[in-house]
């Protein structure tokens, strides 16, 4: 039952926006199509909540792709700080740091920030990273090009591995009275 929250829970945050879900931009050959179970979980959730004010992106990868390389980091714009916060279950032997504490950015330019794993056991284990943005709303503008979040990831016994997340914050922030003032972010 544990093992299946994980994929459930990232279905409804996706769907939702829930806990400042970030936005994953998706390009052809990626899993980016829901299966029958998805389509039917974000139909529900469209049902619960029809008058959410929250904006997902739904791009086809064409939209993403074309957005991609139109993508300009916004002239003047303040910079916006996006802070790296960890935390690992108690239970779970490994360690799990950002290599950077933060990195400074203006909406519209590209970042490319590690996370460093070590599994301290002396057993294989499969382990898989959630995350979430704070400010919560910041989550619509935080966009994951490649991540390795809700993914399994083994490591070896005693393998240390630098995982990447290549993301932007999204230049329509600056357009959302509710998060244009914001220059702080957590994920």
């Amino acid at each position: 039952a544990t093992y299946a929250s994980v994929p459930l829970y990232k279905m409804f945050c996706q769907a939702t926006g829930f806990g400042g879900t970030t936005q994953r931009v998706i390009f052809e050959g990626q899993d980016g199509e829901p299966n029958a179970f998805g389509k039917a979980f974000r139909a529900l959730m469209r049902y619960i909540a029809p008058r959410s004010s929250a904006k997902v992106h739904t791009w086809t990868d064409e939209d993403a792709a074309a957005r991609l390389a139109e993508l300009r980091p916004v002239e003047n714009a303040k910079l916006v700080t996006v802070r790296f916060d960890t935390t690992i279950n108690d239970m779970m032997p490994w360690s799990f740091v950002p290599v950077q504490l933060d990195v400074k950015v203006v909406p519209g330019e590209t970042a490319l920030s590690f996370f460093r794993v070590t599994n301290h056991s002396d057993k294989a284990i499969t382990g898989v990273a959630t995350y979430n943005v704070h400010p919560p709303k910041m989550g619509l503008y935080f966009q994951k090009i490649q991540c390795f979040c809700f993914e399994e990831q083994r490591l070896l016994p005693g393998e240390t591995v630098d995982m990447p997340v290549f993301f932007f914050i999204d230049p329509e922030m600056l357009d959302d009275p509710q998060v244009s003032y914001i220059t702080d972010v957590t994920l």
